[in-house]
């Protein structure tokens, strides 16, 4: 179950809750999988005033971890995206991360497991970019950070991760956290928060020297948003299982204000 519940989490990146997770594989450990995703929005933060701009996105994606060591994963995914009924479409941005397992102590209440990662983004396309159909803003980025995680006795957990993104220029650096809590029984589910704002950037429709035509256009646009979502994960047999989840934008910096859902299958 654990091990699905690692593949579950690299399932949900492109959705959103961080981009790793508080779990490990054992050394020769694999598993892959595919997902869906949908989200739909009628509005667009332009900085962070909200308006009325519609964008649907579809993404499918293909996401795979190993475990080199007992303490040393490695995670990809690729996500295929289709934008407003296809007015833009292609593979966007894959990844690839390295986690550690720095600490993992056991406590009255069960464990706790302390995970250090860094990892690398990158176009695998040369997507366009700009306007409500942009797939990204291709860019380049390096991303460093750290996730502690509880697990309790009754399968309850709870997890906090940050980090920091190094982006090629002109697209602005950024940080992340986020915070989950959930229930890794026969059935697993989870409720999240993440965070994501950019340090400096243009904004849409900005002027002065939030005019993103002064600093590079579309790729400077400092992104971010807060988002609030859940997981369910069944498992079928010890090797496959399925997941649904849904997620919501409650504010943002240059993005859409999505609702959002998705599904996929998971396989080890």
């Amino acid at each position: 179950m654990k091990n699905l519940i690692l593949l579950l989490f690299l399932a949900s990146t492109t959705f959103s809750q961080g981009p790793i997770d508080g779990y490990m594989k054992n050394k020769k450990q694999y598993a892959f999988g595919l997902s869906y995703s949908l989200e739909k929005a009628s509005k667009l933060y332009a900085g962070e005033n909200k308006i009325a701009v519609t964008r649907t996105t579809k993404a499918f994606s293909f996401f795979a971890t190993y475990g080199l060591l007992d303490k040393l994963n490695i995670q990809v995914g690729l996500p295929y995206l289709n934008v407003n009924l296809g007015a833009r479409k292609g593979f966007q941005d894959g990844s690839v991360y390295l986690k550690y397992l720095a600490l993992k102590k056991d406590n009255k209440a069960g464990n706790i497991n302390f995970i250090v990662s860094s990892g690398f983004i990158f176009p695998t396309s040369d997507y366009e970019i700009g306007g409500a159909h942009a797939l990204g803003q291709h860019s380049f980025a390096g991303d460093f950070r750290a996730v502690v995680q509880q697990n309790f006795n009754n399968r309850f957990f709870a997890s906090f991760q940050a980090g920091y993104f190094l982006k090629e220029e002109p697209t602005p650096n950024g940080f992340s956290s986020a915070l989950k809590i959930g229930y890794a029984g026969k059935i697993y589910a989870d409720i999240w928060f993440e965070f994501l704002e950019a340090i400096g950037g243009t904004d849409y429709r900005g002027s002065g020297e939030l005019n993103p035509s002064s600093k590079g256009g579309f790729p400077s646009l400092g992104f971010g948003y807060k988002k609030i979502g859940g997981t369910v994960f069944y498992p079928f047999t010890k090797h496959i299982g399925s997941f649904a989840g849904i997620s919501y934008v409650l504010a943002g910096r240059n993005a859409f204000k999505n609702t959002g859902f998705n599904l996929g299958i998971l396989i080890q």
